[in-house]
Parts: structure tokens; sequence; C-alpha cells
């Protein structure tokens, strides 16, 4: 079943490491905020990577309002939102609150197998995380693998060894449009 982004508001809600980044720059009509710009207070000097995990956060008063507000204005605009999934923000993603706001959007887990999360520690070292930010995901990874497992509400797709998030989207059959070069 190949599903036009175009005609369908989606939201994937995609494990850290998995390829959200990479997939918003190569496609388009698809957004990755971090939730971080909008849960934290930033100098925007410092690299997205490196504010992960930062101890020097300034908590913003509006979060998470302002971070639900951003996204539903996004799906008006009929793209593919790509949501960090953490144990922190998947009980926002998973309130009654933050579904009504997304206008019936069609919500996807993706997410790695468990095993994989040697793979992942790699793509975070790659990438530049503090060794706070992994110690952090390695710890959540198992609470996060289950909650995909057991979640009966959201359409799953797996993101298999090797693979990325792009990939595992195309064969789950939602159509991604290339950036021009």
């Amino acid at each position: 079943m190949l599903i036009c982004f175009m005609e369908s508001k989606i939201i994937v809600l995609a494990y850290v490491g998995t390829g959200k980044t990479e997939t918003a720059k190569r496609y388009d009509g698809v957004w990755n905020p971090s939730s971080d710009d909008y849960r934290y207070i930033w100098d925007k000097d410092i690299p997205l990577e490196q504010r992960k995990s930062n101890p020097n956060r300034l908590e913003n008063p509006n979060f998470p309002n302002n971070y639900i507000d951003a996204i539903s204005e996004q799906l008006g605009k009929n793209i593919i939102v790509l949501l960090s999934l953490t144990e922190k923000l998947f009980s926002l993603y998973d309130s009654q609150e933050f579904k009504n706001k997304m206008k019936g959007a069609r919500i996807f887990l993706a997410c790695p197998s468990k095993d994989s999360f040697e793979e992942l520690e790699e793509r975070y070292k790659l990438r530049g995380n503090s060794k706070t930010f992994i110690a952090n995901r390695r710890k959540e990874f198992p609470f996060i693998t289950d909650i995909f497992e057991n979640a009966n509400s959201y359409e799953k797709v797996v993101v298999r060894s090797g693979q990325y998030l792009d990939e595992a989207l195309i064969q789950h059959g939602i159509k991604l449009t290339p950036k021009r070069s």
C-alpha cells in the first residue's frame, strides 16, 4: 500500500539515531524538529548534537504547549513530521490532548529491533553525542522497545539492522519525494 503524504497528515515517532535528520535533509515535505529547541532556551551557536544532554539548559516555561502548537501548525501544511521517540516524550505523544491537536494525523512508531543498540551507539558516537547522552539512550532503550512491541493504537515501522528510517518508511509504503539537487 502506497501512502501519498501530500494527501495524508503523517507523524512518525522514530527512535533516536534511526535517521530522522538525514531523512528531513533528503526529502521534500519532511520536518524534523528537535524537542529540545522547544523545551529549553538555547544559545543557537551550540550545535544541535552538542546541545543534547547538555547540563547548562534553561527550561522554557512554554513547553510542551509551544512544541505541540508547532507540530500542529506543520501538519496543517500536509507534510510528514518526524519526532524523536524517547521515554520522556512518549507520554506527551501518547496523551489524548496531543492526539486531539494533531487533527486526525496518522501516527507511526518507528523503532529498531531489541538487539540493535550497539549499532545505534556507534551512530551516536559518530555524530558527536556525549557519553551522558549515550548512557541515557542505553538506559531507556528497553522501555522504548517494550512500548513498540505493546503499542496497539499506532501503525508500526521496524527499522532493521543496517537500515535507516527513510528506507524503512519507503518499505512500509510511505511515499517520500527526493529533494532536487
